[in-house]
């Protein structure tokens, strides 16, 4: 095949069906190698105690499909408990999970990004109101902050952590060894920081000097960018639909 394209996906959705025009593309070999693995943590009882009232909140907020999974597994209730509580999830995937699992959604932003929740969540809406974020070991405090500052009372549980996994197939390690790959593509800071770190890249400019990098946000541009790296590709809208679409746009696919 000429012109073929190595792509290589380091997210934990590598399987999501967004993606299916870069499986189906004559043109690219899609690597799927997540480069975080994501577990369950280890909660003390009072953070036990908040996941099982979580119904006794104002708000409850998802900031990701791995959170509303492990919150789901904490959650002894009947889940229909949550109907008096507005659920907020930070993009149509994560939405979708909880409408899967009989949560209702009251608020999603239109860009799938902390950020964008702290957007929509105006002062005159969380003043005095009381907030649980089910969220990962990783998570920045930006957004619980910037709800504290609007007057809410915020309740932040990490849930699951996001590690780095313990095996590497042969033929992922010998397309990055060799240099192969002509795209990489990173969905969180983690899978970039972790990526150096399970492959031992020293000099990470001269690694990736003649490499294309795409994200899906702007955190995650401004973690590489800080190895003083060049993104090429990010979507305006941060969800793997639209970069997809990117992609397939940068390298004209279609």
């Amino acid at each position: 095949m000429t012109n073929e394209i190595n792509i290589l996906f380091t997210g934990y959705g590598g399987n999501d069906s967004d993606l299916t025009p870069l499986f189906d593309s004559e043109r690219v070999n899609f690597i799927n190698f997540p480069t975080i693995e994501i577990v369950s943590t280890n909660l003390t009882s009072e953070e036990e105690e908040k996941i099982r009232t979580a119904d006794n909140y104002d708000y409850l907020i998802f900031t990701s499909a791995n959170g509303v999974r492990h919150f789901i597994q904490h959650y002894d209730s009947d889940l229909s408990n949550l109907s008096k509580t507005k659920v907020v999830a930070i993009g149509r995937k994560t939405a979708s999970l909880l409408i899967n699992n009989n949560i209702d959604v009251d608020l999603i932003p239109q860009n799938s990004s902390s950020e964008s929740i702290a957007e929509l969540l105006t002062e005159n809406l969380v003043r005095e109101k009381s907030i649980l974020v089910p969220g990962s070991m990783l998570s920045k405090p930006d957004l619980c902050n910037s709800l504290e500052t609007k007057g809410a009372m915020v309740d932040f549980v990490a849930i699951y952590d996001n590690i780095i996994p313990n095996n590497i197939p042969r033929d992922v390690e010998i397309y990055v060894k060799e240099g192969n790959i002509n795209l990489f593509v990173f969905t969180s800071p983690s899978t970039f920081h972790n990526f150096i770190s399970i492959f031992e890249i020293d000099n990470i400019q001269n690694y990736f000097s003649d490499k294309v990098i795409a994200v899906i946000g702007p955190v995650t541009k401004e973690a590489i960018e800080k190895e003083n790296l060049i993104v090429r590709i990010i979507p305006s809208k941060y969800n793997l639909d639209a970069l997809t679409e990117e992609i397939i746009n940068y390298y004209k696919l279609n």
